[in-house]
This record gives C-alpha cells, structure tokens and sequence, in this order.
C-alpha cells in the first residue's frame, strides 16, 4: 500500500460522499404528511415538490456512489492477510455496490418518484399509485434486497476485522463502519417528522460515508504508515 495513493482515493470517497449526500437531500429533504408511513409519505411529498429533485438527486447520487468506491477498497488490503476469505467477499461486495448501488437502487429511488409524479399529471394519483408501487415492488425492492444482502455482509466483515484488532487501526476504529451510520442518522427520524430530519434519515449512508472516509484519511497516517514517511512522500 502507497499512502499518497490511498490519500487520492479517500479523497475521491470524500468528494463521492458529497455528491451523493446533495442527491439524499434532493430526494429525502421533505416533510411527510402526519399519520401517515415512510412510503405514503413519501408518495404525498413527491406530488408537493418539483420533478427535477428526483431526477437530479437520483443521477448525482449514482454518480457520488460510483466515486466511493476506490475509498471503501481500501479497507480490503487492511484485511486479506488476517482475514483471507472474508477480504475477498468483502472486495465482492464492494463491486456488488458498485454494480447496484447507484444505477440500481440510489437512481431507481429518484425514477420512483418521478414516475408517480408524471403518471400523476398525466393520468390521475390513483393511476400513479399504482404503477409507482408496481415498479417499487417489482423491481426497486428485489435488487434492493440483493444490495443490502452484500452491504450489510460487508461491513459486517469490516467490523469484526477492526474489533477483533486484525488491521492495524485501533480496536475502536470500527466505529466508523457505514451499517452504524445507517442506524445511528436513521434514528434521527425518531425527534420528530420535519424536512431536516427526514433529509438526514435519506442520507443515512452518505453522512457514515464521509465520516468514515475522514477518519480513515487520518487514521491511514497516524496507524498504518508511519507519519515520518508519509510526510516524506507527501513533499516528493
């Protein structure tokens, strides 16, 4: 491992990061209306903001997933040596994200809510209920379902690695895991049904993202290559 390269490539997760957290704002920072569930929720919402949010939210976050990509592979190195078997379905994992979770799953989110929208306008709300929940069943949830299958394994796997001290990050590192950024700005919801919340629970994975990005950028010099050479390759 180079630590000028690793550097470049968190910095390239950090930027990705970004882009997808501006997408989850532009999908998810709406207020439902009372009483009702998440999806009904944001069905209601859709109707109530302009179509381009999806559309855009959607198309920049697929991007901003793509560009985290390089970061998360950084990990894999930490891990292949203690951890053989669980670094190469970690490595898999992170190209199943790659594969499914920008085009897959973050964009379809925005077609989503641009189909209700338009079936909408163009032949009534029931209508768009319809088909929307149609394609929400039929093809968001099941490709869904194989991502988080994959996601969910992967930082599994990553946090043991860090808990179980087989990287040479600290034990305590393995806070900074995206399935505990998940839950920790998904629990955000819970003060209340407000657009900043529900924007903050939409981008759950892009808020962990960035921080674990972060931590690691500083977590790569300080723990795995020596400050003194890493300062040396940085004035080369």
């Amino acid at each position: 491992m180079n630590y000028q390269k690793t550097k470049k490539l968190l910095w390239i997760g950090i930027f990705g990061a970004f882009l997808t957290l501006i997408g989850d704002m532009l999908i998810g920072y709406i207020q439902f209306p009372e009483g009702v569930n998440m999806i009904e929720g944001y069905f209601a919402a859709t109707l109530e903001m302009p179509v381009w949010r999806p559309v855009f939210g959607g198309l920049i976050g697929c991007l901003g997933i793509c560009l985290e990509v390089p970061a998360l592979l950084t990990i894999y190195p930490l891990i292949k040596e203690a951890m053989p078997k669980s670094a190469e379905f970690y490595r898999l994992s992170i190209y199943v994200y790659l594969a499914l979770g920008g085009g897959a799953v973050h964009l379809p989110c925005g077609v989503f809510m641009w189909l209700y929208h338009t079936v909408t306008e163009k032949a009534g709300q029931d209508t768009g209920h319809e088909i929307a929940m149609q394609y929400l069943l039929y093809f968001l949830l099941p490709v869904s379902a194989v991502f988080m299958l994959f996601f969910f394994g992967a930082n599994i796997i990553q946090f043991i690695a860090f808990f179980r001290g087989k990287t040479p990050f600290p034990k305590w590192y393995c806070v900074f895991n995206l399935l505990i950024g998940q839950l920790l700005f998904n629990s955000v919801r819970k003060i209340g049904n407000y657009a900043i919340t529900n924007g903050i629970g939409t981008s759950n994975k892009s808020l962990g993202a960035i921080i674990m990005f972060t931590a690691f950028l500083i977590g790569f010099r300080k723990y795995v290559f020596d400050s003194d050479t890493a300062r040396k390759e940085e004035t080369l």
